[in-house]
Order: C-alpha cells, then structure tokens, then sequence
C-alpha cells in the first residue's frame, strides 16, 4: 500500500472550504454547507488509495498538515510528510466497538480550537467512506489471491506486470521475471493423494516467499507453476535470487521427503520489450532448465 499515491483529480487542489465565510459565521467548525461540501467529495470513489489521498489533500487545503498514516490490519497508506517535531493528533476509525483503523495526523503548528474541531468534523465524516473501501479492498484483495497458498493468483500478476511495466518505462530501471515449475511433482500426487499434494504445494509458496525481498512478488499461476515479480532486478540481482530460491527448495524438509526440486527460467524487461515477450522468454528459459537435467537455473 505504502506505493499506491496516484493523485485521483486534477482538481483536487481546488480550496473547497471558504474559510473567510466561515470566520465571520461558524468559530465551532464547518458549516453544514461545507460538510456537505466535503462529504460529496469523498463519495466521489471508493477505492481506498485514491480515497486516502482525496482525503489528505482535501485537509491540507484546510488546516496546517504535513502528514497523514492510515494504519488498518497489518497494511498502512502514508501520505506527506512527518516533520520533525511536528504536532500529532491521533484518531481511530471505529466499527461497532472495534478499532478499525488508526490515522496520525501530523501538523506544522498546534491546532486553534476551530481548526481542532474541522478536524474531528472531517475525520469523523471520512471515517464511513473509508470503512466501505476498506470492504472493497478486501472483497478486492480476497478475488486477487490463490486460494490454497495465498500468493498472488493470475489476475493479480496481471495487474502488478502492468504496473511494474509502465514504472520501468518511465524510470529506464529493469525489473526481472522468474518462472519456476516444481520438479517431481506429479509423483507426490500419483503416490500420496491430493492432499498431501496441496501441503507440498503450500510449502513450496512459503518456501518462495520467504526467499524473496521484501519488495518482491510471488505468484501461483496453477498446478505446480509459479512466478516471482522482482522489481528493480537486473540480470545479475535476478539470478541471486533465483539461486536463493532453487537453494531453499531443495533443502526445505518436507519438500527432501518428496524429492521436490525446482527449475526456473529468468527473464529481465528491457525497454523495447513487451508484458508477453518478458514472459515467453522466461518460460523458454525454464523448459531449457527442464532440458538440462531440472533442479537449475537458465537465463533468458
């Protein structure tokens, strides 16, 4: 989430608060007008980064903030910046008791009375749009997840290809592409059963994840096919890491007791390439690390 802070609007720059009317009306907050006013514009989506953002550049044409962190299960959406020595206002974003989300606001100076009140006017009224969001990007997050390992499925390489695709275009920086295939597979499943399959199967995902950066991306595409992501990753990074991987599997214990292994092709994007030409090349590469006895990594 920390990497999503596309701006939603071109006009969201706009001063949406007349704050002269309201200094010689309201010295308690906003006006119903206002609140209206800025009520309609958070309904204007509700995807929760682009509502996030809405939400941080709208307080920034009314009060003096420099940061904004959304903190919510184990993910946050930070926005500006946390000035050293900056005043903190924090509030929690309730469901029914329960702490939902928690927002630090930072601020460049102490809040009057009426700025400490628009505030808890705004922050109260974002809190039910960000509640529905945050439903939406669960519904969202839940349809972009292989089931049984909870990697990132095919829709959700998809949309991060693109992503890192049209980074690396406007950056000139590379990213790279594993595709890796379990070797010996189709015995454990012959031999054991599909249970005992699916539990050599989670173990392989974790076995990946945990060999990846932190700024990585592992997928399962089906099968015992999968797909690492490495953004920022040349040639030489991409490699590491698949040796790391390869290195993991074949001695990760459950996996020994299986006789899995695995092959992985390597592919690097340059900058006339395309999303289907990175692919086919990664997986022509995996197919000759199949040919040359598995167990081993070929690069594109």
């Amino acid at each position: 989430m920390d990497q999503l802070t596309q701006s939603y609007s071109p006009n969201i720059g706009e001063s949406y608060f007349n704050l002269e009317e309201s200094n010689h009306g309201n010295k308690q907050g906003l006006t119903q007008g206002q609140l209206n006013n800025f009520i309609l514009k958070l309904l204007t989506t509700i995807d929760l980064p682009k509502l996030s953002e809405l939400y941080f550049q709208q307080l920034q044409n009314t009060l003096p903030l420099s940061g904004l962190k959304i903190q919510f299960e184990d993910s946050r959406v930070v926005f500006g910046q946390n000035i050293q020595n900056s005043h903190v206002k924090t509030l929690n974003c309730m469901q029914m008791g329960t702490v939902v989300a928690i927002m630090d606001y930072s601020l460049t100076q102490p809040l009057s009375i009426r700025d400490w009140q628009i505030l808890q006017q705004m922050h109260v009224n974002f809190c039910t749009p960000f509640k529905n969001a945050l439903e939406h990007h669960k519904i969202k997050q839940f349809a972009m997840k292989d089931f049984l390992t909870s990697l990132g499925n095919r829709a959700s390489y998809d949309e991060t290809m693109i992503r890192l695709a049209s980074h690396a275009h406007r950056s000139h920086q590379p990213f790279s592409l594993l595709v890796l295939d379990m070797d010996n597979f189709k015995q454990v499943n012959d031999a054991h059963g599909h249970q005992v399959g699916d539990k050599v199967l989670v173990a392989c995902a974790d076995t990946i994840l945990h060999s990846l950066r932190e700024s990585d991306f592992a997928f399962r595409f089906g099968g015992d096919e999968f797909c690492c992501l490495l953004p920022d990753a040349d040639k030489h990074t991409s490699h590491i890491i698949a040796e790391r991987i390869r290195s993991a599997i074949e001695s990760e214990p459950l996996l020994q007791q299986h006789q899995i292994s695995c092959s992985i092709g390597s592919a690097t994007y340059h900058a006339d390439d395309s999303q289907i030409g990175i692919f086919s090349r990664a997986d022509e590469a995996l197919y000759a690390a199949k040919q040359a006895g598995k167990n081993c990594i070929r690069n594109a």
